[in-house]
Formats: C-alpha cells, sequence, structure tokens
C-alpha cells in the first residue's frame, strides 16, 4: 500500500499555523485542501483546457487523458500513476463535485487556485496564495515519482511478560531473555530480483540441459515417481510469433520479453515448459514465481523442486493454514495411512501450527492456544515501575508460578486498556518469529527462487510485518523481487481474479440450493454429528448465533418483497444497500435542492468507499478520508443522520449508545426480528417514526387526507431498512469470523470469499468496475412463478464490487517496473489451452498470443482419433432423459435414473452403454471412464448407483470424487453411511495407481483444468469422458454478468469496435474524442 499522507506534510504543516474558525473551513482539514490542489495541478500538468470539474476522470484508472492525445510525455504518465495513488478516493464525481464545493468555500489567502463559475467550461486558474507560497513545487514532486510504500516498523516484544488478547479475554505470556533474538533480514524491495531485470532467453539446450541434470538427481534421490523430463521436453515444440506478427515459426529459442500470452492444447507440454523453465532460471541465480490453481499443486511442486535441491517456497495464506493441514491429513489417511503418526510428508514442514508463545504462557492457560489466538503481532508489553511494591489493578492477572526462593522481578504495569479490556498501546511483534516453525516458509521465502502462489494467496496475503516495516501484498513482492512469473491456466486465473474483486452470494432462492439454506443445513449436521461440543468454542457460538440472525432477517426480509408490490419497486431491482436506503428516505424526508453546490443526497451503494477495502492489521481507525461530508445545511437533518448512521453500526445494539433514539431504533429492529404480533410492532414502530419525523418539512407538505397512507408506507419502508441493517451487520460479523471456524466447522470456500474483501492495495492499481464501485444486495422477482394470490417468490442476493480484477493479471510487469531508475517489471508468462477463446466473455485474455506450443506428432494423432457423440438416454415412457435444466429438487432422482441406464446391461445380454464405450478403447492401460455431473452430491448419487447394480458388474470399481476436507462417514447431503471407494481431490493425478478402478465420477468443476491424469506409461488415464452434465455455468450465476461487464469494459477502452448495430460510439476514442470535455 502506497503513502497517501507524507507527500503534502509540510504544507500541511504550514497551513495548520494558520487554519481558524473561519465558517468556510468547517468541517475541512488542511490535508483536504491539498487533496484538491493536487488533483487541479495534475490536470493543469496532463489536461491545461479541461474544466476543474474534469478532475476526477483522470483518477479512475480508465485512459480518458490517453484517448483524448492528452498523455504526450513520460512525465505526463508518471504523474498520473501518482496521482491514482495519492487521490484516488476522488475518483467518483459525486466526490470530487463535493470536495471542489468545499474548496470554494475556502478563504483565497489559503488557496492555491480560482475556480470559474460552475459549468464555465474554462480551466481553474493559478494563483499565490500568501500561505504556503512553494507548494506548487511540493505538488509537483508528489506526482513526479510513484509514492513510497507505507512504512510502519514492528517492534518486538522485550524479555519479560507481554498481554495479548486470548478470544475475549486477555493472556499473558513471558520470554526469558536467552531466547530473545534480533530480527532477521527482510526482502530488500529496492534492489529489485537477485539478476537485474530484462529480457531473457531461453534456449532448448538450456532446458535440455536443466532436464538431464533432473532426471539424474531424482534418480540418485530414488524418487518413486521420476519425471522422466528429457523425454518430456522431446514433446515439446515452441513457435514463437513470426516478426512481421502473422504466422509462428517452430524455433530452437523464445525470447521473454514483457508479458508472453503463451497458449497450447492439453498435452503440449505448458506445465513442463513451466517447471523446466523455474529450474533453468533458478540454476542461474533468477527467481520464480508460479501462480497455479490450488495449494495441492503449490505444495507437490515445492516438493519436485526441494527434491532436486533447488529453493522452493509456497506462499500460503496465514488464515487457512488449518483447513491446507486438514486436508493434507485427510489425503494420507484416504491413501492407507490410518495411524496419525505415519502421516509424513514434507508439505507440513511448511504448514506447521505450532505457536512457540503457547508453552511460554502464565498460568491461566488452561487449554492450548487456538491457531486464530496465536499473539504474532498481537503483544502489549507491560511497563517496568521504578516503584517496588507497586501493585497492578485488581483486574490484572494473577503473576506467573515460580518456585519458592526466586527473586521476584521488578513490578510491571498492565498495557493500558480502553473501556472494552483491549490493550491501547502500539502492539509488538513476537520476538520468538525467526525460530517460530509456523512461520518457516515466509523466513525461508526471502532467499528461495522459486516461490509458489495460488491466485487468492497472491492477491490477499500481507508480506509479514516480522520482515519488512513496508506494508504491501505477496502479489506486488512477487512481481518487484521476480525475473520471471509464470501463471498457469491463465484464464481461469483471469476469473478468479473477477471473483477476488467481486464477490457475490445467492442467500435465499426458491428451491434448496441456496447458499444461506445450505450453509444452515451444514451447520445442523456438524454440531449434531460433534454432540453440539462446538458450541463451547467462543468464535462458533458467535459465527452460529450471527448465522441464526441472518437466517431470521433474510426470513422477514423475503416476507416483505414478496408480498408487498409497492415496497419492491421502491427498494429497486438492480441494487440495495442499507445506507442508499437511509439516504433515500432522508431524501424523501427533506426536500434537498439540486445544484452544483448541493450534489445529489446519495450516490453509488457505499458511503465510504475504503469499507469495500480490506486494510492491514496495524491500520489507523482515524486515516485521513479525502471524502469527508459536508456539514449539512439542516441541523434536524444532520441529527437524523447521525442518529441513523450509529444504529447502522449497531442495529442490535451490542455496544451503548449516546442517543436515546439510537437505542429506540435497535429495540425496534429487534421486535421486528423476533415479534409474534406483528400488529403491536407495528404500532411501535408507528410511533418510532412519528419520533423521527419530528422537526422535519415532509409533515407541512402533506394534506391531512394524504398523511396517513404517506405514513403507512413510509413505516413500512422503515421497517424495510431496520431489518436490512440488521441482516447486513451480521452477515458482515458472519463471514468476519468465517476464517476462524472454518477448519472446525469444514466450511466451504464461498463464505470465506465473502469475508475477504479486496486489498485496499489495489484500489488506484485497477480500474473501478464499469457500474462503479458498490455493495448491495438485489432481489429478482420470479416472473413465471404465482401463487393463487398472486403472490411470486424470488432471489436475494448479496455483492460486493470493487473493481475490474482481470486488469491486475495485464497489470503484472508494470507493476514490478522501478520508473525512476527505468528498471523493468518481470517477464510474465501468462499460459492456458483455452485462453485465445474469441467471444469468450471469460477465458479471452486480450493479451495478443506471443507463442505457441506446438503439439507433437503423437499428440495430434491423438486428437484425430477422437470421437465426439451425443448419446441419448430415454426413460421408460420412451422419453429422453436430461440432466442439465431439470428442477432442482429433482436433480438426484433424474441423476440416478441416468445412471441407472448408462451402467444396466442392455437387452438380450448386450453390454451396458459404459461397457461399449470401455469396448471401444483401444489402448488396454488407458480403459477408464470419466462421468461428469454437477455437483458432489450428484457424484455420489451417480457412483452409488452404478456401484450397486443387480449384475455386480461394476462392484468395487467405481470411484467418487470427494473433496479434500469432506469427511468421508458423512458427505454433505448424502444419507447413510458412505460405503463407496472415494478419491480426494488432491488426489486426482494418483487415480491410475488404483488397478481396481474403472470409473471415476466428479463434479465438472472440480476437474475442469490444471490436472494431469496420467497412467503409468505417461498417457493420459481417461480413454472415455461421459457429460450428464452440460459443460456450462449456471445461468443465473450473478458471476457470468461480472464476467461480461468486465469483458466488455476491457475491450471497450482498448479500442475493439463493438459487434453489433447499435447507435454510439464503437470505440473509447471515439467516445473520448466526441465528448465536449473529459
Amino acid at each position: 500500500m502506497r503513502d497517501q499522507i507524507e507527500w503534502n506534510r509540510s504544507v500541511v504543516r504550514e497551513l495548520k499555523r494558520v487554519w481558524s474558525g473561519d465558517p468556510g473551513l468547517e468541517g475541512l482539514k488542511p490535508s483536504h485542501l491539498c487533496q484538491v490542489e493536487l488533483a487541479l495541478h495534475l490536470l493543469e500538468l496532463v489536461a491545461p483546457d479541461q474544466p476543474a470539474e474534469s478532475a476526477y476522470v483522470l483518477l479512475g484508472g480508465y485512459p480518458y487523458a490517453e484517448a483524448a492525445g492528452l498523455v504526450t510525455s513520460e512525465e505526463h504518465r508518471t504523474a498520473l500513476i501518482a496521482g491514482r495513488h495519492l487521490l484516488w478516493t476522488l475518483r467518483r464525481s459525486h466526490a470530487w463535485r463535493q470536495a471542489l464545493s468545499r474548496y470554494e468555500r475556502v478563504p483565497d489567502r489559503l488557496r492555491a487556485y480560482h475556480l470559474p463559475e460552475p459549468g464555465a467550461q474554462t480551466p481553474p486558474r493559478r494563483i499565490v496564495p500568501t500561505v504556503a507560497a512553494d507548494r506548487h513545487a511540493v505538488y509537483g514532486e508528489a506526482l513526479s515519482r510513484v509514492p513510497d510504500f507505507v512504512r510502519r516498523p514492528l517492534p518486538l516484544a522485550p524479555a519479560g511478560r507481554s498481554e495479548f488478547q486470548e478470544g475475549n479475554r486477555a493472556a499473558s505470556v513471558r520470554f526469558p531473555a536467552d531466547l530473545i533474538e534480533d530480527g532477521i533480514k527482510g526482502h530488500e524491495l529496492s534492489a529489485g530480483p537477485p539478476v537485474r531485470s530484462g529480457p531473457i532467453e531461453i534456449t532448448r539446450e538450456q532446458l535440455l540441459d536443466t532436464a538431464r541434470w533432473m532426471d539424474e538427481v531424482e534418480e540418485d534421490e530414488g524418487v518413486e515417481r521420476p519425471g522422466r523430463w528429457e523425454q518430456r521436453l522431446t514433446e515439446v515444440r515452441i513457435a514463437p510469433r513470426d516478426a512481421d506478427g502473422r504466422d509462428f515459426t517452430e524455433h530452437d529459442r523464445i525470447v521473454l520479453d514483457g508479458t508472453l500470452h503463451l497458449v497450447g492444447m492439453v498435452g503440449a507440454g505448458k506445465s513442463t515448459f513451466m517447471v523446466l523453465a523455474a529450474a533453468t532460471a533458478a540454476r542461474r541465480g533468477m527467481r520464480t514465481t508460479l501462480v497455479v490453481g490450488d495449494a495441492a499443486e503449490q505444495l507437490r511442486l515445492c516438493e519436485l523442486f526441494e527434491t532436486v535441491g533447488l529453493p522452493a517456497v509456497p506462499v500460503l495464506g496465514v488464515s487457512t493454514r488449518e483447513t491446507h493441514v486438514q486436508r493434507l491429513h485427510r489425503r494420507l489417511a484416504s491413501r492407507g495411512h490410518d495411524n496419525l503418526l505415519d502421516h509424513h510428508a514434507p508439505a507440513f514442514d511448511n504448514l506447521s501450527t505450532i505457536c512457540i508463545a503457547d508453552a511460554l504462557r502464565g498460568n491461566e492457560a488452561i487449554e492450548p492456544l487456538a491457531y486464530s489466538d496465536a499473539p504474532c503481532t498481537r503483544l502489549h508489553p507491560e511497563k517496568e515501575t521504578q516503584e517496588a511494591g507497586t501493585t497492578t489493578e485488581a483486574a490484572s492477572l494473577p503473576a506467573p508460578w515460580r518456585p519458592s526462593g526466586v527473586q521476584s522481578a521488578p513490578a510491571r504495569q498492565p498495557a493500558d486498556r480502553g473501556p472494552n479490556g483491549t490493550a491501547l498501546a502500539t502492539p509488538h511483534g513476537c520476538p520468538l518469529w525467526s525460530r517460530c516453525p509456523r512461520h518457516r516458509a515466509a523466513r525461508h521465502q526471502v532467499d528461495g527462487l522459486i516461490w509458489v502462489a495460488n491466485p487468492s494467496s497472491l492477491v490477499q496475503s500481507p508480506v509479514p510485518a516480522h520482515l519488512n516495516d513496508e506494508r504491501l501484498r505477496q502479489l506486488e513482492l512477487a512481481c518487484l523481487r521476480s525475473n520471471l512469473v509464470f501463471v498457469d491456466e491463465a484464464d481461469s486465473v483471469q476469473m478468479r481474479f473477477d471473483e477476488l474483486f467481486a464477490p457475490s452470494a445467492t442467500l435465499v432462492k426458491p428451491g434448496t440450493e441456496s447458499w444461506l439454506d445450505q450453509l444452515h443445513t451444514h451447520k445442523i449436521e456438524e454440531l449434531s454429528r460433534r454432540g453440539r461440543l462446538l458450541l463451547a468454542d467462543r468464535d462458533v457460538e458467535q459465527w452460529n448465533a450471527a448465522l441464526s440472525v441472518v437466517a431470521t432477517a433474510a426470513d422477514r426480509i423475503y416476507q416483505r418483497l414478496i408480498s408487498d408490490t409497492t415496497l419492491r419497486e421502491w427498494v429497486d431491482q438492480e441494487y440495495f444497500s442499507p445506507w442508499a436506503l437511509q439516504e433515500k428516505l432522508i431524501a424523501e424526508w427533506f426536500e434537498l435542492p439540486r445544484h452544483p453546490e448541493h450534489p445529489e443526497p446519495f450516490e453509488g451503494a457505499v458511503e465510504d468507499e475504503r469499507s469495500l477495502y480490506e486494510g492491514y492489521e496495524d491500520d489507523s481507525e482515524g486515516a485521513e478520508d479525502s471524502t469527508a461530508a459536508m456539514p449539512e445545511p439542516d441541523p434536524r437533518r444532520a441529527a437524523l443522520t447521525a442518529v441513523l448512521d450509529d444504529f447502522r453500526d449497531d442495529p442490535l445494539g451490542d455496544g451503548d449508545f449516546t442517543d436515546p433514539l439510537s437505542t429506540t431504533l435497535s429495540a425496534a429492529a429487534k421486535d421486528l426480528l423476533y415479534t409474534l404480533s406483528p400488529a403491536a410492532s407495528r404500532t411501535r414502530v408507528q410511533s418510532l417514526l412519528d419520533a423521527l419525523l419530528a422537526g422535519t418539512p415532509v409533515l407541512d407538505r402533506l394534506t391531512p387526507e394524504d398523511r396517513d397512507e404517506w405514513k403507512r408506507i413510509t413505516r413500512d419502508r422503515l421497517e424495510f431498512v431496520l431489518l436490512l441493517s440488521v441482516l447486513h451487520q451480521r452477515l458482515d460479523r458472519l463471514t468476519y469470523l468465517w476464517p476462524m471456524v472454518e477448519a472446525a466447522l469444514r466450511l466451504d470456500r464461498q463464505g470465506k470469499e465473502l469475508a475477504r474483501r479486496a486489498p485496499l492495495d489495489y484500489a488506484p492499481i485497477i480500474p473501478e468496475a464499469p457500474m462503479g464501485n458498490v455493495l448491495g444486495y438485489q432481489y429478482q422477482p420470479q416472473e413465471d412463478t404465482y401463487d393463487e394470490v398472486g403472490r411470486t417468490s424470488g432471489t436475494l442476493r448479496f455483492f460486493r464490487c470493487t473493481g475490474v480484477g482481470r486488469e491486475l493479471l495485464l497489470s503484472l510487469t508494470g507493476l514490478g517496473e522501478d520508473r525512476a531508475i527505468g528498471r523493468p517489471g518481470p517477464n510474465v508468462v501468462l499460459m492456458s489451452g483455452t485462453s485465445w477463446a474469441g467471444e469468450s466473455t471469460r477465458a479471452h485474455i486480450l493479451a495478443p498470443v506471443g507463442a505457441v506450443l506446438m503439439p507433437s506428432e503423437k499428440s495430434l494423432e491423438g486428437v484425430g482419433q477422437t470421437r465426439f457423440a451425443t448419446h441419448f438416454l430415454y426413460d421408460a415412457a420412451g422419453e429422453p432423459m436430461r440432466l442439465s435444466g431439470t428442477e432442482l429438487e429433482a436433480r438426484i432422482p433424474q441423476a440416478r435414473a441416468m445412471a441407472d441406464r448408462l451402467a444396466r446391461p442392455g437387452a438380450g445380454g448386450a453390454g451396458s452403454v459404459l461397457d461399449q464405450e470401455l469396448a471401444r478403447i483401444a489402448d488396454d492401460h488407458r480403459r477408464r471412464v470419466l462421468v461428469l455431473v454437477g455437483s458432489y452430491r450428484e457424484a455420489y448419487a451417480v457412483a452409488e448407483t452404478i456401484d450397486g447394480q443387480r449384475s455386480e458388474r461394476w462392484k468395487g470399481r467405481v470411484r467418487v470424487l470427494v473433496p479434500d476436507d469432506a469427511d468421508l462417514g458423512h458427505l454433505p447431503g448424502v444419507d447413510g453411511p458412505a460405503l463407496l471407494a472415494s478419491l480426494r481431490r488432491g488426489d486426482l493425478a494418483a487415480f491410475a495407481e488404483d488397478r481396481m478402478a474403472e470409473i471415476l465420477v466428479a463434479p465438472l468443476m472440480a476437474v475442469e483444468r490444471g490436472h494431469n491424469i496420467l497412467n503409468g506409461q505417461g498417457r493420459a488415464a481417461f480413454g472415455t469422458a461421459v457429460f450428464l452434465a452440460r459443460p456450462h455455468p449456471r445461468p443465473d450465476d450473478l458471476s457470468l454478468s461480472v464476467y461480461a461487464l468486465n469483458d466488455w469494459i476491457t475491450r471497450f477502452i482498448r479500442d475493439q469496435s463493438r459487434n453489433d448495430d447499435l447507435v454510439g460510439p464503437a470505440t473509447f476514442t471515439d467516445l473520448v474524442r466526441n465528448a465536449e470535455n473529459l
């Protein structure tokens, strides 16, 4: 995260000397003035003829200035990048207009610019202020380079006693002096990669030398499954694009310079090329970052490189460590290692959950420290006192036990505490971090030459504060410190980046497949299976309570949306949020003039765009915000806004309110949530509404005849806002606690994605979403189904849009460049077999293909022998059967029926459909069938049906794919014990080792890409694949809309013409140049 404060400190210091209680300065800080003037300075530099109202356009990430032909030098490009980092919170028109309106109120003697009348379409004029007259030089310096990273040194706790928070109570730990060591070496960000950046030439001779070396080492080490790298390399044929750009010609060398889009069909050797290139680079002292699909693949690759002596490190998130450990244990158990003591794998070295400080806790420690409570960066040392015999407060913890006769240590004072018992002092780091097994991978990463990451860990994981004072993410670190970055299955990573910056969930919808319903069912199964012992864990208990409230609030909201058409229309089907609806209510209660000095009452669905993003643990609460709201001209409106804001932050009153009206709002929310008497509840809400409306102008505008009806409608709207505020706050709490209970409750990934906001570091780097960065809910009625009284159900969704995620994939080289010294960024290789996909909104990568991995003659021969066919299955009535498109409640029975038709012998003793498919496979080593379905539940149902055929032809020859963290005795959604032989997803590559298995049933998305399932001969293990479900996403998946919007905007800003007959500009450049101004 780049520093947004230091650049203007000298100007702010001078302005503070004369900053007074002038009415024009109310609610405005000197830093706000500097931010406005820096934006105007940027406008003056890049677009000197544009009006002040256009400045925000330069900050949003879209190339308006470039399309208008205004960016003519490297100085301009650097200024735009710096401006976005320093001023990104002003990138919305509403925020910028509000900032300009505040700026106009500042006395001329303090301003550096004179603004023309609004709408004059003339540029701002520079004037000389009487204070900080040299500020333009400061602004010019700020725009001349990319800001430095935020630096926050983490002090280490000294020897002695320190406190930290364990759950909801205070705990302590005592560090012996002889265990304390100095801090360890971190990443040298200014040094760049180990070898100077620049184009890298890779030749076949270099790869061949590395392949032979790896084969020799593996043979010497007695590797059980050697890679046979030299043999695999013979089938890799590299064809870079010709100089004229018209064709691709096979060559024995390839130059990696900037971003290379490398495509190759399945079996063309993409993984082989990536591994050999990384190994070759490491042998030459260069660093390579590999981005692969999941943690299992990360650990497998690291083990491969470590076996041949190359220092490889997995980049894994801290919050998911417990889940990865459990999955690894389960995979080993499924291979026959039932005894936990027999679980040996190199990956455990990088997945340790040990906390050394746990053994040094005080005598209040009764149970082992929970993984999430480890005080790695949350220690608060006690302070030495000069007075002997000073006693601590009664609430402090008892002193640790010491043998009799040992001299007492000097008395200490406990860390300063706030009203809720949490420590207020600067947090310290654990002094044992440099030897803690939990952080082994992070320490080895400093000198490691091969970093292996997955998309989520790369984008979201921060660099440990023990290593670096700078605050940055692993993605930025990888781009700064790597010579090479390989992105495997780049189109899949592109979709993942889109999802990370626009997570969504279908909270409730008709049927049993909605996220909230499935989560409730899963929770009940887990708690029941463990006799509710899990509720003894405070985090689990709080998470369960939050889920209960979310479910109840969702039901109450759902009931109102179903039964009240007028309310549904007011809410708006596009999207809504508690804050937006609150502002909508207040705007209805106060008639607001709409002119440039008083912008629209609300815009978008978030009060503060920063709330959409995730910062760092040590971020200060009171960070300056350039979008601070203007003072309300109406005191009553300001008071109501403050009351509603307080309520929205804590709708169920977990804390204490300062205003009695906020307490009443909270009581009303509880009443609406739990009442069994709606009529009485409505009466109480009506009284609350009367109190809120007191002193508002709206009542004076209403006639007595209209007033009662208006109040009834407004009461319904207020009730909806109260319930939505409860849902939103508790959903936020639910997702916040998700990482802490994920392992205990074996939760899926979706809730974790909702919990993790996009890191704030990327807000200035990628463009905001085409529809604006929003957080909200969406309700879509089910128009085709009505009950007997005309009511219809619908779908309630939650989403958070924070930017065009796929732009990050195309910006990796730029992230690592240092413009000040002219150092280029890493060379990036985007690899996939389906990333040049033309019209696909999901898979197509806009970077032009720079090279092709040509398939070998043997691979082409195999492709030529591939047969695609449609085989209809018919039910007892002779009607064709289908799984895709079947109603949700009928999918499992339909899947079983289709599986029965597949496995049942034909008439007259003829073989079943599966037997016929196996008979067509000429290679005896590939006689296996992969049956693909839509979900794990369907996979189990199909596998059970095939395995249970009366003929017993398939008995013991069917395997079902299950998640790595599945409890095989209690598969979700499966009735009865799970008796089928199963294969965990992380062991998919080893399926061919099972000599008895002929059929694997798996969800399509679980084996979609990136899995090389080979037999002992190194060929594809499956000879045929049967699709029971169409290989298409669900049409109601909100992610499809995100992909489509992101695909449209990324093509549009690159001037790819629209393929339609719609009226309007065909390209982005046409749009910009036809406009009157930016």
